[in-house]
This record gives C-alpha cells, structure tokens and sequence, in this order.
C-alpha cells in the first residue's frame, strides 16, 4: 500500500514537473512574439527609433497582462 502511494505521488510531481517546464517554454515563446510584434507594429506605425528597453517593457506588460487575464477561479 505505501508504495503505491509513493508511485502515485511520483507520478503526480513529475508530470508537474514537466507541465510546469512546458509552461515556462510556451512563456518565452510568447514573450518574444510579443516583442516581435511590438518592434514590428512600432515601424508600421512611424516610431523606428523605439528603444530596447521601451520594447522590452512592453512585451513585458503584454504578457503580464494575459496571464492576469487568463486566470479563473
């Protein structure tokens, strides 16, 4: 009985583990579409001079944001 226990919780923090590493990969994926998108529609718009930081700072929120969004209770 004790071992299928331990089987069990093992099963359970190595699939965590794994969906948490895949969420972290899908993470920065996204953030760096964003940025790609951000410097992108940046140009199209008339500001080519946007710095790194302002880009970066605005995938940054983007993102932020989404996960906010995303979340239900």
């Amino acid at each position: 009985m004790v071992i299928g226990e331990a089987v069990q919780l093992g099963t359970i923090l190595t699939v965590t583990i794994i969906s948490s590493v895949i969420l972290i990969i899908l993470g920065v994926i996204y953030f760096a579409v964003s940025l790609f998108i951000i410097k992108a529609a940046s140009g199209l718009v008339g500001y080519s001079g946007v710095s790194a930081e302002t880009a970066v700072l605005s995938a940054a929120i983007l993102s932020a944001a989404s996960l906010i969004a995303s979340h239900r209770h």
